[in-house]
């Protein structure tokens, strides 16, 4: 395939070279439009075996969710009519496990870097090309199991968004606190601590839009705000290194969404 992209790339350096020697009659001896497209077409063709690779050799799977391993998968398989309707299955179970997976917004999550990782255990390190049709079957049983399970994650998280006006930052914040501190019997007091601070947090950046850009004016005044709402308001008897370490997931949130990155 390298061999392929390379000569078509030096088809397409070639018509560059003949428009510019003003020599256009030669244009007609080949199909440069066709081999334009087969050009596009081979790129594809060489990204999809890098990922195949990728996933056999266990690479970093990182964009496991934003790869379409349905096409990885199906491209490099000869299927027989008899093994067509269960592959055709296991490309639909598949496509739905992975876009269910990727519609949770808490990357951090224990339960979806778990479901995460049981995807890709699946998949890598095995050759894409000798899928059997009973392994086929027990990979649609267990795509089916873990999509159930990360339909019902993305429920419970879009519960507790709902909880902070569609807050997705404070939903995050709120899991990683009662994960890292035993909080579960004062859950509700953290809802309205969060909620509280929230309110006092968003104010402040409406009234100077700028504040983000001063990142140490903007992180004393949030922990300024944590320790008025959760310890003063609230009652929580954080200590300050806790107050430190809680302001800068708050900071990271705020920080994300300010200038446009993907919570990781």
């Amino acid at each position: 395939m390298l061999e392929i992209v390379k000569a078509l790339q030096n088809a397409r350096e070639l018509y560059n070279v003949i428009r510019q020697s003003g020599r256009y009659e030669l244009l007609e001896k080949l199909d440069f439009k066709k081999l334009s497209l087969l050009a596009s077409e081979a790129n594809n063709h060489l990204s999809l075996l890098n990922q195949k690779i990728a996933l056999e050799e266990g690479h970093d799977n990182t964009n496991i969710l934003n790869v379409a391993l349905e096409d990885v998968l199906f491209t490099f398989r000869k299927i027989s009519e008899e093994e067509l309707r269960i592959a055709d299955e296991l490309k639909d179970q598949l496509r739905k496990t992975r876009e269910t997976l990727g519609g949770n917004f808490d990357p951090r999550d224990p339960t979806f870097i778990s479901l995460k990782e049981e995807l890709e255990r699946l998949f890598k390190k095995k050759n894409l090309t000798d899928i059997t049709k009973e392994e086929m079957a027990a990979n649609i049983e267990a795509l089916t199991t873990l999509e159930a399970k990360a339909r019902e994650l993305n429920r419970q998280n879009q519960l507790l968004r709902a909880k902070y006006a569609n807050d997705a930052k404070y939903a995050r914040l709120h899991k990683r606190l009662l994960e890292k501190y035993p909080l579960s019997d004062r859950e509700r007091a953290l809802f309205e601590a969060l909620n509280d601070l929230k309110a006092q947090a968003d104010a402040k950046i409406f009234q100077n839009a700028q504040m983000l850009k001063n990142e140490g004016y903007a992180e004393k005044e949030m922990l300024r705000l944590s320790i008025e709402q959760l310890n003063k308001a609230h009652g929580f008897d954080f200590n300050a290194t806790d107050l430190r370490a809680i302001n800068r997931l708050i900071m990271k949130e705020y920080l994300d969404e300010f200038n446009g990155t993907i919570p990781a």
